[in-house]
Parts: structure tokens; C-alpha cells; sequence
């Protein structure tokens, strides 16, 4: 009898221990551009371009890069090529009006960008930062600053 009553017991246990702690829970998407630009891409390049009182161009750049970026609906992770040193921010779309709005936090940090393309192999966000100083390189006291800096980001999909 008790052997009868040990077997169903050890099955209890068995099937109550076991569970999938490798699958996340998967977020809702939003918005079609938050579904469409989940998983992994690779920053591409960066372009910057500072404007002037008067809407004149005071300096421009560009910056190629690659930086990996994993979106999974609440989380953005930033890797770089051999590192394995992971930067992670959440991100949100504040805006019910605007799907194209995206806001990322770190800590005390938030960063708005506009997405202004997305396709399956590609997407491009747009940042502007008033009071911007250039050249990005130098120091903060060795720098000029515009009325605002226009950061134009490039991915393309996958690693």
C-alpha cells in the first residue's frame, strides 16, 4: 500500500519541479513598429549634424559603427565585437498617438528617438539633442555648441 501511495507522490513532485526557466514571458506588442523591430540588430552608423541659430549647418559628421542591439519588448541590450559586456535599457512607446515615439531609460537617464524607417532588413531612428556641442570626440570645454544636434542612428537586421 505504500509503494501504491509513493509512486503518485514522486510524479507530484516530478511535474511540480519542472519548469522552463530559459523562456521569458513574452510581451505584448504595442504597435506594429514595437512587434516589427523585436530581435537582433547591428547599428550600422551614425550622422550627426549640428545647426545654428539660424537653421544653417555648423558642422556635420558621420560615424560608422557596430554595435549590437537586441529589442524583446521592453529591453533593449547593447553589446559590442568581442565584449561580453552587456549595457541594458528599457525602452517604452509613451505615445498612443505616435507609435514612431520611442523612449529609453537607464537608471536616471531618458532618451527620446523618433523611428523614421523600418522595414524587414533595416531601420533608422532620429534623435535631436538641443543645445548639442561638437565635435562629439573632444572635450566637453573644447567643444561648440548649436542650437541642436540632429543624430541620425542606421540598423540592419540581424548580427
Amino acid at each position: 500500500m505504500k509503494k501504491l501511495i509513493c509512486i503518485p507522490l514522486c510524479l507530484s513532485l516530478f511535474f511540480t519541479s519542472c519548469n522552463d526557466e530559459d523562456s521569458e514571458t513574452v510581451i505584448p506588442a504595442v504597435s506594429e513598429i514595437d512587434a516589427d523591430m523585436r530581435g537582433d540588430w547591428t547599428n550600422t552608423s551614425v550622422k550627426r549634424i549640428y545647426y545654428s541659430d539660424t537653421d544653417t549647418v555648423m558642422y556635420a559628421d558621420s560615424v560608422k559603427r557596430q554595435a549590437y542591439f537586441n529589442f524583446n519588448g521592453q529591453r533593449m541590450t547593447v553589446t559590442l565585437p568581442g565584449s561580453s559586456d552587456k549595457d541594458v535599457w528599457t525602452y517604452s512607446f509613451p505615445d498612443k498617438n505616435d507609435s514612431t515615439f520611442i523612449q529609453l531609460h537607464q537608471d536616471t537617464v531618458t532618451t527620446n528617438y523618433t523611428v523614421t524607417a523600418l522595414s524587414d532588413t533595416a531601420m533608422v531612428w532620429v534623435e535631436e539633442r538641443p543645445w548639442a556641442g561638437f565635435p562629439e570626440e573632444v572635450p566637453d570645454e573644447d567643444k561648440t555648441t548649436s542650437r541642436v544636434g540632429v543624430y541620425t542612428w542606421r540598423f540592419v537586421r540581424g548580427k
